[in-house]
């Protein structure tokens, strides 16, 4: 099963790819409002290292 799953990440992940040279991606990618707590975790590395957050 592990294998079976980690085979379909990797496709998914291979069919992905191509798309993030598109230009919604040009700042890091785009979140969902479902994926606030991803969100709120790059502002808090960016808070630490100094950095501007997108």
């Amino acid at each position: 099963l592990f294998d079976r799953v980690n085979r379909q990440d990797f496709d998914a992940c291979e069919r992905t790819q191509p798309g993030m040279s598109s230009r919604m991606y040009a700042k890091g990618g785009v979140l969902v409002p479902s994926e606030h707590h991803i969100g709120a975790f790059h502002d808090w590395v960016n808070e630490r290292l100094g950095t501007p957050s997108g």
